[in-house]
């Protein structure tokens, strides 16, 4: 069970021990993203698409994810983990404080830090950058990079508890091979079921693409398969996670 006093005394000793850190990230953050747009102000002709949703998706997830890897590290060494397992706090209070501050407060601060700095650039370059910088989050249903984002940080925080050298690269590279295997399996999977030998796009539980007589024709589930693959991919596979990473935290307790 979750303890009140437990989750909030815990909240501010993960505050107190690595404010100056995460102060100094937050800096680095916003000096990142202000280099950033300077760099697409200043070959602003030179772009194609929305450059803006391109900067804030690229930093969300490098910072996030970096950020989300250095929250439960230490519980892959015995000696620097030590001081973690032995607060009297529930491994379930120590899984609850990592999602807070790895996904709500990551994101919230984030969400600061970017239209702030998309402000203050905004002021520099004038009028004429108005339409350039804007950011529609809810245009084209680009509000669901809320759910990836919430499945790569509970990712991460899996590998960072899971493994105990390396955690970092060695999640990102089975990460990278699971998705590699996920995509290419659903291509022949979907050869089997189709009979198509030329498919050159796919997203497994979604859709998929293949060449006909020079076109491409693309095909999209139906309407229950994309409510079905939603609830797998924005709920059962994050509650997945949350629950194996719990488990190995308990067993690192024992």
């Amino acid at each position: 069970m979750i303890s009140a006093k437990h989750f909030i005394l815990l909240l501010k000793r993960q505050w107190f021990e690595n404010r100056k850190a995460w102060l100094i990230g937050a800096l680095a953050l916003a000096g990142i993203l202000a280099f950033l747009f300077l760099l697409t102000w200043r070959w602003r002709t030179s772009f194609n698409g929305d450059t803006t949703k391109g900067i804030f998706l690229l930093m969300l997830f490098t910072g996030g994810i970096l950020f989300m890897s250095t929250i439960l590290k230490d519980l892959g060494n015995k000696q620097k983990g030590i001081w973690l397992l032995i607060l009297p706090a529930s491994a379930l209070t120590k899984l609850v404080v990592a999602l807070f501050y790895g996904i709500v407060a990551y994101l919230v601060v984030y969400f600061g830090i970017f239209y702030v700095v998309k402000a203050l650039m905004l002021l520099a370059f004038g009028a004429e950058a108005t339409q350039w910088a804007s950011l529609d989050l809810m245009k084209n249903s680009f509000y669901q990079f809320v759910f990836v984002y919430i499945i790569f940080q509970s990712i991460v925080l899996l590998g960072s508890v899971y493994f105990n050298k390396s955690q970092f690269f060695k999640t990102i590279l089975i990460t990278m091979a699971l998705f590699f295997a996920a995509f290419n399996g659903n291509e022949l999977l979907l050869k089997l079921i189709t009979g198509e030998v030329d498919i050159n796009a796919n997203v497994p539980l979604d859709s998929f693409q293949f060449a006909y007589d020079g076109d491409n024709i693309y095909v999209q589930s139906t309407t229950m398969m994309t409510y079905i693959s939603c609830i797998l991919l924005w709920f059962v596979v994050p509650v997945t996670l949350w629950l194996i990473t719990w488990l190995r935290i308990k067993e690192k307790e024992l």
